[in-house]
């Protein structure tokens, strides 16, 4: 009796697993939990009759002061631990590997048959040499187990997923795979050479890789491949239930509900239709694009709402995009017009006839874009009220961009329309709060069916924080709003400080500019201290996304005091550390 085997367990495999469970424990969701558990299950439950044969036939065997000589099936228990182990940390590393990404965007629409029937035909001639290789006994045979062992299983996954596996990014299944199989090569290695485990010689065909045998490798990249296919297939299914969601409106109320609707979705797979994938895959890319901050946060939500709240965020990029790049006064003014009767066209179908657009369009593209960002938000499932407020927000903003276009250069011309902070309170509350409301909406529909919390008093903390928010934006983006001739600091702010909004414009880097932002960074502290208790109310599948949201956002503030206005030296839009980023939202999923 010995402890070799799991004092390996404690060099390689135990750390890795443990340390890939602290890092991604808090932003586990019950799916990864599920895939997770259902893969372990299925490898023990398919490795043990393979292996049990070979160590009964003498192929693997185990020097007795290796383990603690207590076993199952002829198999040592600190094996069966390496089962697990394996498929958690495989597991693990593909859970982080896919966080980020929309998996219902990569539902195939066309059927990719010759790559998946190419592909079966390899494991089908794969299977046929390992069958030689067993039938003729000698050095070909473990080769051979592997092969025959493993093929069948994957050929299955591969005939069943093969279209989803082959949309998919490389980095959500080449590198769950290549990453630890690399890594239990170097580990198997090492055990080998310490006699952890050996394999009998006249059943190897003697072919090392760097000092490993073949046939070990073959084992890891098998299981492995075995592990990542397993989990796509459950993450296909997953991405079917939600594409139905997404199209119906129907979010599932309990999580009975939602295993059905996986279920039911494997069974009777729903057609994907072009135009959706299409819509959701431009979202996306929108957003990775413009706006990474809107596209990881909500990354921090999973399945249908996700997908929700990326043609919210889509929207308010586009009509942001199209108003700030207008080239004056007079476009802005357009597009804001075809945005209202957009909506007001969806909104009230029955008089469309009545929303006639003001003019022909500057952009025919631009107003396409437009049409189909509005025609994929999911206005059954929020208030429509806080759009139309967000465009007021942005018709304030056209004040600054007549101002721009005027040309003024006298420095008692330039007036904002951030009068006093009344007015900042109300244009925070247009282009900030309404955008809160919106995704309360959202998040109320899919996960407050049964009134966890109240809707209303929830709306309101909401709409509180996004002024919070808002001001932290204002206090960071100070000189890069004087960039493009803007201030969001309430005249009557300057005026106390004996200073104008021109002031601003001349010179954002002054010490008067660095005392504005702490006053808005004041405010937006004192705002958000009042809401943030109404987060903990929210039920336990959301609390944590959206209070990381938040946190962000206020870290960001934070910064902007520890930096001491460093923001202000130049118009580059100013970010967080990365490792600073990635403790906020630690702690804040936790």
């Amino acid at each position: 009796m010995g402890a070799q085997y799991l004092l390996f367990h404690c060099t390689y495999t135990i750390p890795v697993a443990a340390l890939l469970t602290i890092f991604y424990y808090p932003f586990f969701t019950r799916r990864d939990i599920c895939k997770i558990a259902f893969l372990n299950i299925l490898a023990v439950m398919a490795t043990i009759p393979w292996d049990s044969y070979l160590i009964r036939h003498g192929i693997w065997s185990y020097p007795p002061d290796a383990t603690f000589n207590r076993t199952f099936y002829d198999i040592p228990l600190e094996e069966v631990a390496f089962f697990v182990l394996q498929t958690s940390i495989t597991g693990l590393v593909y859970c982080i590997c896919s966080k980020a990404w929309v998996l219902p965007m990569y539902l195939p629409v066309q059927p990719v048959r010759r790559a998946r029937d190419l592909g079966g035909v390899g494991m089908v001639a794969s299977f046929a040499i390992g069958m030689i290789c067993f039938v003729s006994a000698g050095g070909g045979t473990y080769f051979g187990l592997i092969l025959i062992w493993a093929l069948p299983v994957v050929f299955l996954q591969w005939m069943l997923v093969a279209p989803f596996i082959l949309s998919l990014p490389w980095k959500v299944t080449t590198l769950p795979i290549v990453l630890p199989t690399v890594y239990l090569w170097v580990a198997d290695r090492s055990a080998m050479a310490a006699g952890v485990w050996s394999i009998a010689p006249a059943t190897q065909l003697g072919v090392h890789v760097f000092g490993l045998e073949i046939e070990e490798m073959l084992f890891f990249l098998v299981t492995n491949v075995m592990i990542v296919f397993g989990l796509v297939g459950f993450d296909y299914a997953c991405a079917m239930a939600d594409y139905t969601t997404i199209c119906t409106g129907v979010a599932p109320g309990t999580t009975r509900d939602a295993v059905k609707d996986v279920l039911q979705a494997m069974i009777h797979p729903p057609a994907i239709h072009a135009s959706v994938i299409t819509d959701l895959q431009q979202a996306v890319a929108r957003l990775h694009e413009k706006s990474q901050s809107m596209f990881v946060g909500s990354a921090l939500f999973q399945g249908p709402v996700r997908v929700d709240l990326i043609y919210v965020y889509s929207f308010c990029r586009v009509i942001d995009d199209l108003i700030d790049e207008a080239e004056d006064a007079g476009e802005a003014q357009f597009w804001i017009a075809e945005c209202q009767r957009c909506l007001d066209a969806r909104i009230r179908p029955k008089e469309q006839a009545r929303w006639a657009s003001p003019k022909p369009p500057y952009d025919q593209t631009k107003q396409a874009l437009l049409h189909r960002a509005i025609a994929t938000l999911p206005l059954s499932r929020m208030t429509t009220q806080p759009l139309y407020d967000l465009l007021k927000g942005f018709g304030m903003d056209l004040a600054f961009t007549a101002q721009s276009t005027e040309k003024s250069t006298e420095k008692d011309r330039v007036i904002s329309p951030i009068a006093t902070e009344h007015d900042l309170d109300r244009y925070a509350t247009y282009v900030a709060s309404t955008v809160a409301e919106l995704v309360l909406d959202l998040l109320h529909h899919h996960y407050n069916q049964s009134q966890l919390y109240n809707h209303i008093a929830m709306a309101r903390a909401g709409r509180e924080m996004g002024k919070a928010l808002q001001c932290v934006n204002i206090a960071r983006d100070i000189h890069r709003d004087a960039a493009i001739g803007r201030v969001y600091i309430p005249t009557t702010w300057l005026a106390e400080a004996g200073l104008t909004p021109a002031d601003i414009l001349v010179n954002p880097r002054s010490p008067a500019a660095y005392a504005m932002q702490a006053r808005l960074l004041d405010k937006a502290e004192g705002l958000y201290g009042k809401a943030r208790g109404a987060i903990e109310e929210l039920p336990a599948g959301i609390r944590g996304p959206v209070r990381t949201t938040v946190e962000s956002y206020m870290e960001i503030g934070r910064y902007l005091r520890e930096r001491r206005g460093e923001s202000l030296r130049t118009a580059r839009k100013m970010r967080l550390p990365v490792g600073r980023r990635l403790r906020v939202a630690w702690l804040g999923m936790l």
